[in-house]
């Protein structure tokens, strides 16, 4: 090889590794500024600028030692960033390029790059999905075609036939291609964990995954899931949008019937509860209708159509107790300093809930044990108001990334139909014929209805749809 031609060479591979070291150093962050580059790409690039004008003016000799010294470099240069790639995962990868899309020309140096490595690492697998498929995936991308992965591959070994094995998992793949398009529901789609089947077939291939005949089924497989998934996914998101608006709807609607019902009845003042509890009315033993609902019987609950992915349900029960029960905690272990306070603060793992004195009160063993339906509904109903602050939170935090904020909104969601559910079981505590002891609660269940009105009116733009771009 001339040297005019190890210049070419070594200026193509300068301009390749400048913008995949410049990522990986953005990717690392502090971690970076404590471990600077083991040498400068730009001196790199500087020395064979001066070796071309060297060899233009015949010192030969000279050229030859800064193209040594720009090889030597650009050889350290491949070693980091082999080591760097071990500490960049692909999610970092991806959530750092769909924060900031990169250009064609970018898309491609990288897919080169990874498809000359050798040896690869695990993680770049992964890496190269997600870069072909982003690649063929823009509205510019040229057609999938062998030419396409071609243009890809150019430079390199012509590529070896597919083992027999391989082949196999080839036909296996081009089937699950030929599957996605006949679900018809999101869920459904979900539970036949098709991407975890194409990921263990990914990785059973090896190194035959970077043959360009497995890599086209991969980015169609991709792509077509991809395509799939988010049509069911906007479709069931809209689902659960309408429903939910509907049931925000409804709970305005119980609020407003439990304020009248509240108006209608002839109420005991609030300094009853204490008699109540002393003297518990006999009729709460007679009493045949069944207003509320028992909180061990979660099997009772009404089903919440779609509004979380089926055998979800039990699971989000069991985290609306689990914050009931800190509350508990939290109320059990006040100082007397904050057992005498009008108002205490309990802390959420994202944000806080003010808590009244009569909302303390309805954690009381006293007041459970007089009026348990009363102050079970006033506990829920401020577990659910504290849920609720909680999941908007992380779904703001969330709500940039691609799908991880549809977790919250399905909590949120659920969280609604419990609340409305709340509100119907306070609107049945509020009756004539009700016990003393219950009776000596209608001001606090109207008060904690308002305060869960209140709460559900903050989640009104989370189910609203997105305006039209």
């Amino acid at each position: 090889m001339s040297l005019q031609e190890r210049v070419d060479r070594l200026e193509e591979e300068v301009a390749q590794l400048g913008p995949l070291v410049n990522l990986s150093q953005k990717l690392l962050g502090r971690e970076m500024q404590a471990e600077p580059l083991p040498v400068s790409i730009e001196k790199a690039a500087g020395n064979l600028r001066s070796a071309r004008e060297l060899d233009q003016r015949g010192d030969t000799r000279g050229a030859e030692v800064l193209v040594d010294k720009a090889e030597e470099s650009l050889r350290i240069l491949r070693q980091w960033l082999a080591v760097t790639d071990l500490a960049i995962s692909p999610f970092a990868l991806r959530t750092w390029l769909e924060k900031d899309p990169p250009d064609r020309d970018f898309l491609e140096t990288f897919i080169r790059y990874l498809l000359a490595k050798q040896p690869h690492a695990d993680n770049d697998r992964d890496k190269l999905d997600y870069l072909l498929t982003t690649y063929f995936a823009a509205d510019s991308a040229p057609e999938l075609s062998p030419d396409a992965l071609t243009n890809l591959f150019a430079g390199r070994p012509s590529p070896q036939p597919l083992s027999n094995p391989a082949e196999v998992m080839l036909h296996d793949l081009q089937s699950l291609i030929a599957l996605v398009d006949e679900f018809t529901d999101f869920d459904k789609l979900v539970q036949a964990r098709m991407v975890e089947r194409v990921r263990a077939l990914k990785t059973n291939l090896h190194d035959e995954f970077y043959h360009p005949q497995m890599l086209a089924a991969v980015i169609r497989f991709n792509r077509n899931f991809r395509r799939h998934f988010d049509r069911l996914f906007q479709q069931q998101l809209s689902h659960v949008r309408q429903q939910t608006r509907a049931l925000l709807e409804q709970a305005w609607t119980v609020v407003r019937a439990i304020e009248e019902a509240h108006e209608n009845l002839a109420l005991p003042p609030a300094a009853a509860r204490a008699s109540a509890a002393e003297s518990p009315d006999q009729e709460a033993n007679a009493d045949p209708a069944r207003v509320g609902r028992p909180h061990d019987l979660l099997d009772e609950r009404p089903p919440l159509d779609r509004l979380l992915g089926r055998g979800q349900e039990h699971r989000k029960e069991m985290e609306l107790r689990g914050i009931v029960h800190r509350l508990e905690r939290f109320l059990k272990n006040l100082t007397a300093e904050q057992a005498a306070a009008e108002q205490v603060v309990f802390r959420l793992r994202l944000g806080e809930l003010s808590l009244q004195r009569w909302e303390r009160e309805a954690f009381s063993g006293s007041a459970v044990s007089a009026a348990p339906r009363s102050t079970g509904a006033i506990q829920y109903a401020l577990g659910v108001v504290a849920w609720m602050e909680e999941e908007l939170a992380h779904y703001g935090d969330t709500r940039e990334d691609r799908y991880l904020w549809k977790a919250h909104v399905d909590v949120l969601s659920y969280a609604v139909a419990r609340a409305v559910e709340l509100l119907n079981d306070i609107q049945g505590l509020l009756r004539q014929d009700a016990p003393k002891p219950e009776a000596a609660w209608f001001d606090s269940l109207l008060h904690v209805a308002l305060r869960l009105g209140t709460a559900l009116n903050r989640l009104t733009p989370v189910f609203e749809e997105p305006a039209a771009a």
